[in-house]
């Protein structure tokens, strides 16, 4: 009974925790860490992209108007005449020069970047070996990069004749060429290619590439420069290098670790930062060079990289690059530490689990022993004695129940027995006649509550030994088994007739007398 029903106390409480902890998942109680960061992670990226998508827009639109007015210079200069007039003309590659120094100045100062340049379709030399990818053109650049501080920042020239260095007080770059290599130029062969004649279809993000001469990487914002004819007459652009990039997104801290910006051309589902640009990464294992592949999820999307693994979102620019892919921002934050935050979350999920568990434990095993501990004592004093009086439980049903029992045990007289119990004791003490002395040794033995095995090493035999006068005695005295062997023996015992049954005096008692 004791194990019983502490078995029972034991699974209603694990069945009631089961019930708070299935009602604290619907209710999403262990979600709340995941909901936290998809809103915190969705608010900075729309943060992010409104940020980049004004940037690129800027840059764009300066692109655009910079083309226009590149070639609105140029049309003045040589009317209809193509750009190969220019060639070898080093006067006039000077002069178109000048006219497009003042646009470039005007445009760096006024637009979110760090360079403009703009390339002219024309050499000064064509007899030169490398005549054939040198062309004409004024590059500027801010030789002090900073984001915070836009005026007084000083300007360098980076290609251009050096006359224009002079006339406007500026400083040569410290690599600095009088005219642009071409090959060294990403998108300067499409743009030459590009037949529409709408601006802003023509506009292009480059791959990132090194700046020649420099350590600097740098992508750009390039358009054509149309001749009124409608022919292309060169290329212009604004430059974002990394270290640009880099100061306009700096990581940023958050409870879930840094979370980084890149801008990066994306394609069937790989974003390749080779080709882009990354803010900050603040000391994480992302690299600048790294592919990430992207796994899209509910809330927000898993990137993988042949170092570790990032959670965060990304979203399309609208910009394509000039090998057609769609440019994405991406916003990133390490996924390490988002798992180890809910790895802490699950400990303690679990810890409180345990520990609820423990308590359920202890209190099923508390209320077993203050309902089962007075039956069990009582009915061990009944075994004992025989006696009700001083073996009251404490429950007034169970001790009316006993004492009922008991009374109507004391007032069977053997003489008094109804005919069909006498009938059945009569026969079975017929039956008994026909045991073995052994036998009879071993019934009596069981009247004394003892088990098989405690029979066996009574009468020293083997318990295979006992089992085979067990089986004797149950097919001579025609019973099924030892439990209705007893029965039959408490009977006699309760009908005062046990002693007779043996033919002896003083038969032990049973303690279930």
């Amino acid at each position: 009974m004791r194990c019983k029903l502490f078995a029972y106390w034991t699974s209603m409480l694990v069945v009631l925790l089961a019930a708070v902890l299935a009602l604290a998942s619907l209710s999403g109680v262990f979600t709340i860490r995941e909901n936290n960061l998809r809103h915190a992670l969705g608010a900075h990226h729309a943060s992010t992209v409104a940020n980049v998508t004004k940037q690129t827009g800027a840059l764009a639109a300066h692109a655009i108007d910079l083309s226009q007015e590149a070639s609105n210079a140029l049309d003045a200069q040589l009317l209809t005449h193509p750009t190969s007039k220019l060639n070898d003309d080093s006067e006039g590659i000077a002069k178109a020069e000048r006219s497009l120094f003042s646009l470039l100045r005007t445009t760096l100062e006024s637009s979110p970047c760090n360079g403009a340049f703009a390339i002219i379709d024309a050499t000064v030399n064509t007899r030169l070996n490398e005549s054939e990818d040198s062309r004409a053109g004024v590059y500027v650049r801010f030789a002090n990069l900073s984001v915070s501080e836009v005026v007084g920042r000083d300007v360098v020239l980076y290609r251009g004749i050096p006359q224009i260095a002079r006339e406007s007080g500026l400083e040569l770059h410290n690599r600095w060429r009088m005219e642009f290599d071409v090959s060294l130029m990403p998108g300067y062969e499409t743009m030459l290619l590009d037949s529409d004649e709408r601006l802003s279809g023509s506009c292009r993000w480059t791959n990132r590439s090194q700046l020649p001469g420099t350590w600097e990487n740098v992508v750009m914002v390039v358009a054509p420069i149309y001749a009124s004819s409608g022919t292309v007459r060169g290329m212009c652009g604004l430059e974002l290098s990394d270290l640009f990039l880099k100061l306009s997104y700096p990581a940023q801290s958050s409870e879930y670790g840094p979370v980084m910006t890149a801008i990066a051309p994306v394609s069937d589902g790989v974003a390749d930062l080779s080709k882009g640009m990354t803010g900050e990464l603040k000391s994480t294992y992302l690299s600048s060079t790294d592919k990430l592949y992207i796994r899209e999820q509910s809330g927000f999307n898993l990137y993988s990289t042949s170092s570790g693994s990032f959670i965060g979102l990304h979203t399309s620019l609208g910009l394509q690059t000039t090998d057609g892919k769609d440019v994405c921002v991406m916003t990133l934050i390490p996924q390490e530490y988002y798992g180890s935050m809910v790895s802490s979350d699950r400990m303690k999920i679990f810890f409180v689990s345990l520990l609820l568990f423990v308590a359920a434990f202890a209190l099923s095993r508390y209320l077993s022993r203050q309902f089962v501990k007075p039956i069990a004592d009582a009915v061990d004093l009944i075994k004992t004695n025989g006696s009700v009086e001083e073996s009251l439980t404490g429950f007034s049903e169970i001790d009316t129940l006993v004492s009922v029992l008991d009374s109507r045990a004391a007032n069977i007289q053997p003489n008094l027995l109804p005919p069909d119990v006498a009938s059945l004791l009569d026969d079975f003490s017929a039956r008994f006649e026909t045991l073995t002395a052994t036998e009879r040794k071993v019934v009596k033995l069981y009247a004394e509550n003892m088990e098989t095995s405690e029979v066996a090493e009574r009468l020293f035999i083997s318990i295979h030994t006992a089992r085979k006068h067990n089986a004797n005695i149950y097919h001579k005295l025609n019973v099924g088994s030892r439990e209705e062997l007893v029965l039959y023996l408490e009977l006699f015992r309760r009908c005062k007739r046990l002693d007779a049954l043996f033919g002896e005096e003083d038969v032990p008692q049973s303690p279930g007398a």
